[in-house]
């Protein structure tokens, strides 16, 4: 009995594995992420803008980017935000089962 658990065990750690490890989201989806849960939308540059309250918007200007591909079951993404008035926005999220997970929101005025 305990070798055929062990088994079942082993197999479903294995099938974890390899179904983690090819559904680690990329940097795109990060950003539309970003774009449903923070209403920040990046274009192809640096320049970024938020929906506030209503319709108004605000620029942000991408100042610090930290991007880790190297985990085998998982990926790391931090983004730092700057707008006009020097307000910094730090998101910082987990990427694992084809979806980001938040790990850390601040938000600084200078």
């Amino acid at each position: 009995m305990k070798k055929g658990l062990r088994k079942i065990g082993m197999w479903g750690s294995i099938i974890l594995i390899f179904y983690m490890s090819s559904h680690r989201p990329n940097e795109d989806q990060f950003y539309s992420w970003l774009m449903d849960e923070y209403h920040i939308e990046c274009h192809e540059t640096i320049t970024c803008t938020r929906e506030m309250d209503g319709h108004s918007y605000k620029t942000l200007i991408e100042t610090g980017s930290n991007i880790k591909n190297g985990y085998l079951l998982f990926n790391t993404i931090g983004k730092i935000y700057e707008d006009e008035t020097g307000t910094r926005t730090t998101v910082k999220a987990i990427g694992m089962f084809g979806k980001f997970f938040t790990i850390i929101v601040d938000e600084q005025d200078r």
